[in-house]
This record gives structure tokens, C-alpha cells and sequence, in this order.
């Protein structure tokens, strides 16, 4: 038996052997729903739980018509409203959102959503609990448990001023507010930017000559301009790209991949990976080789996620030993490979 600095030595591989056997992808009917006290319907779509190789920990629920979630308080969240209408209510006050709205939940808010439309609302959560885990700063905590809303329940609660929270930032961003770029706007945008983060992104994502990394970008919590304040936590933009076409190919740190429309394949270190609507894809990291071709005859349209260990710690300083990589624009598939 080796001392501990043998075990150091080894750490690397035995990431590897860790990576090789972790799950690469979750389609829509191998989810396993289960009720719980804050959500009628929900089921894990990535975490170390169902056999993923994260950071962070992401969850797709259900409200029914005329339900509401419980409420809770815990780490940072991002929300994606898959489909619905609703509101939420955030430190007392009112936010609305419909199909398509990002939401930020900050640390230790207590929140609760409702439905306030005719039909099943559908919302993907994602949090940082095995960071939160790690630090010691796992706390969840439950007031109220899901349930049939009363008569005049939500009534006499105050909707917020503004979207945006005067000291967590934006709470709720609308998709017909979110800010669409496309082609070579991406690339401008990227290049306007001198954070860290995107100092660390590949030079090639910057470059004029790429055209942009998808056909176009729907911004969310990435864009500094939306006002976001999400440090553990960022579903970045939606990938778009048109019937026929691929996306850039390239390789960085972890990220995860929700499938809102559409259907094609990815290919993931030379592997082929199927995907279609709700189809969740991982990206494991650190330099996971990868590329999205869209094979329907729609736009394919994937919700981006990453955590910010990898987004505001990690990727920045290690760039020397584990640079972003780029190795093709996107463009026009060829016949199926």
C-alpha cells in the first residue's frame, strides 16, 4: 500500500476509469419520476445520484394545473421554463413568467412557484448541491410542501417592481427579452467581453472568421447585460442551429446539455450520442472533444448549462494544462459519419 502523495499520483487516472463507466446521456423515457414534498412530479435528469460525473445537480419537475411547489430555501438555482404559466414568489414578492423564461433563485431565498395557466407547467432546475456539499454548505430548507392551491391563496401578494432584484440581480428573464445573436454576432460579442472566462475561451471563438459557434444564440445568464448575479450556477444561452447543420467542434470543462427542440446526434470524444427533445447530454470535461449535428428537418434548440467551479474558478487558471481547445467551424453537414 503506496503513502498518500502515491495516491495523489493516481487521482488522474482514476478520474478517468470514473469517467469511462459514468453515464454519457439520459433520454426522456428512462426518467424516473417520483413525487416529493416540494414537487408533485419530478425526476433527476444529472447528478452523482443516476450515475453522472458532476459538479452540480440538475432536476426536471411538473406543476399541475392549478398547483404550486412547495417552498424552500437552498443554494443558488437556475430555473428553465420548459413549458407553462406561472408565477413565483421570491422574498414576498410577484414574478411572472410563461414558456421559454429563465429564472434565478438566489442563496437562501425562499421561493415558491405556481401555475397559473390551463395545462401542466414543466420547468428544468439546476443547482451546485455537490459543491455546496463539499464546502459544507448543503443547506435545504422546507416551509411549505406542494399542494392544490386554495381559493384567494396567491392573493395580496405584491408583484415585484422590476425583473431585476435592487441587490440579487435579475430574478425572471422573459424569452421575447432575450437578446438573439446571430452568426458572426456571436464572435462580436465574445470578443467585446474581457472577463476571465471568456479571456480563457478558445481564440478561434473569437475570430471573425468562424461565423459564430451556432446558426444563432438566444442569451441568458451569461450575458452581462441581462443582469444576472448567478456565481454557482448559469444556464448560459440556448444553441441554435437550422435543418442540415453542425455546430463548431470543440473541447473544454464540464457542461450540460438539455434538448428543447429537434433531433441529430453529438459526437463526444469519437462517440456517437443520439438525441431528440428532452434528451439531456453531458459533457464531461475537462477536454471533452465534442460537435452537434442537427439531422430533423426544424432548428435544433439545446439549453446550455455550466457551474461556476468551472466558469469563475477553474477554467481561468488552469487554461496552461487544460486548454479550451477548437478544431472546426460549424458549417453544412456532410452525409451522416
Amino acid at each position: 500500500m503506496g503513502n498518500f502523495y502515491d495516491q495523489w499520483l493516481n487521482l488522474w487516472a482514476e478520474e478517468q476509469e470514473e469517467r469511462a463507466r459514468a453515464r454519457k446521456c439520459i433520454h426522456e423515457e428512462e426518467l424516473e419520476w417520483v413525487r416529493t414534498i416540494q414537487d408533485y412530479r419530478a425526476a433527476l435528469l444529472c447528478a452523482r445520484d443516476n450515475g453522472f460525473v458532476t459538479s452540480g445537480a440538475a432536476m426536471l419537475a411538473e406543476i399541475p394545473k392549478g398547483w404550486s411547489t412547495g417552498k424552500h430555501s437552498h443554494g443558488e438555482e437556475a430555473i428553465f421554463i420548459v413549458d407553462g404559466k406561472g408565477f413565483s414568489i421570491v422574498e414576498g414578492k410577484r414574478y411572472d413568467w410563461d414558456t421559454g423564461s429563465c429564472l434565478f433563485m438566489p442563496y437562501g431565498i425562499s421561493h415558491q412557484h405556481f401555475n397559473s395557466g390551463d395545462s401542466p407547467v414543466r420547468y428544468l432546475s439546476v443547482m451546485a448541491l455537490a459543491l455546496e456539499r463539499f464546502a459544507g454548505l448543503a443547506k435545504v430548507m422546507q416551509y411549505e410542501e406542494a399542494h392544490e392551491i386554495a381559493m384567494g391563496e396567491p392573493e395580496g401578494i405584491d408583484k415585484a417592481d422590476s425583473d431585476i432584484h435592487p441587490e440579487h440581480g435579475r430574478i425572471v428573464l422573459r424569452l421575447k427579452d432575450a437578446p438573439v445573436q446571430v452568426g458572426g454576432e456571436q464572435t462580436a460579442e465574445t470578443s467585446r467581453r474581457d472577463d476571465e472566462f471568456n479571456q480563457s475561451i478558445a481564440k478561434e471563438m473569437r475570430s471573425a472568421a468562424s461565423g459564430g459557434h451556432h446558426g444563432r444564440s438566444i442569451a441568458l445568464m451569461r450575458d452581462p447585460g441581462n443582469g444576472f448575479k448567478a456565481k454557482e450556477i448559469e444556464m448560459t444561452h440556448v444553441m441554435c442551429d437550422g435543418p442540415g447543420m453542425h455546430s463548431g467542434k470543440h473541447a473544454h470543462m464540464e457542461a450540460v446539455i438539455y434538448v428543447l427542440q429537434g433531433q441529430g446526434y453529438s459526437v463526444v470524444n469519437g462517440q456517437k450520442v443520439d438525441w431528440k427533445k428532452g434528451t439531456l447530454l453531458h459533457v464531461q470535461g475537462p477536454q471533452t472533444v465534442h460537435q452537434h449535428f442537427n439531422t430533423g428537418n426544424s432548428e435544433s434548440q439545446m439549453l446550455r448549462i455550466h457551474y461556476g467551479l468551472r466558469s469563475r474558478f477553474l477554467q481561468p487558471i488552469a487554461k496552461k494544462v487544460f486548454p479550451y481547445l477548437y478544431y472546426e467551424f460549424r458549417g453544412q453537414s456532410a452525409a451522416e459519419r
